[in-house]
């Protein structure tokens, strides 16, 4: 692969090509609350959504060294999340023959797992991102700007008229606008940057 390529090839290309520790736990790192996300997605509870994490951490680790980023087509996020389906649908599988005598019953589940297609699985993959990489970018900047800029802009998330914001803080509705302009412009800054790390 040429230099070119984004951090996150490169990323991947270091664990395909040495399984390299450091670059392994700076994927995990990255990925690992995404993945989380994705699997609690498929309607999994967070206790075993934490057990299947290690399972998928685990099968990606194994099955790195064949996966081969090809542009235009399966992007490595849905290539992902095929992976968290196949785990999630081989978990509860196993459970459901497992409690068969106990008349405990993941046959729903197991239908809405096999029911969902390449292209949904490309959607979720791409909105769950988008979620968890703004998600990502505000912790990074929240220490950028004081107490007062973050409280208006989140109020700005929730309540769009600058009146009302600029009254709550007992500021000017100019304020409100640079406030959130500010903010907004350093965080669409962090999110392209992360995006272009790992691979948006």
């Amino acid at each position: 692969m040429s230099k070119e390529y984004n951090t996150r090839q490169t990323l991947l290309c270091k664990l395909i090509d040495s399984n390299d520790e450091k670059s392994w736990d700076d994927f995990v790192k990255y990925y690992e609350g995404y993945i989380y996300v994705v699997i609690c997605n498929f309607n999994v509870d967070e206790d075993t959504a934490e057990d299947l994490l290690q399972d998928v951490l685990l099968k990606i680790w194994k099955s790195l060294p064949k996966y081969e980023y090809r542009k235009g087509e399966c992007t490595f996020r849905t290539w992902l999340c095929l992976v968290i389906k196949s785990i999630v649908f081989n978990h509860f599988r196993k459970r459901s023959t497992k409690n068969q005598n106990q008349n405990i019953s993941h046959e729903e589940l197991l239908n809405n797992l096999e029911s969902i297609t390449e292209p949904e699985i490309d959607k979720i993959a791409e909105l769950e991102w988008k979620s968890y990489i703004s998600s990502m970018a505000w912790e990074n900047i929240k220490s950028e700007f004081n107490a007062s800029t973050i409280e208006v802009f989140e109020l700005s998330l929730e309540q769009d008229d600058n009146a009302l914001i600029a009254k709550k803080f007992a500021i000017s509705v100019s304020s409100v606008r640079v406030y959130k302009s500010r903010v907004r412009k350093v965080l669409l800054r962090e999110m392209s940057r992360l995006n272009e790390e790992l691979g948006g």
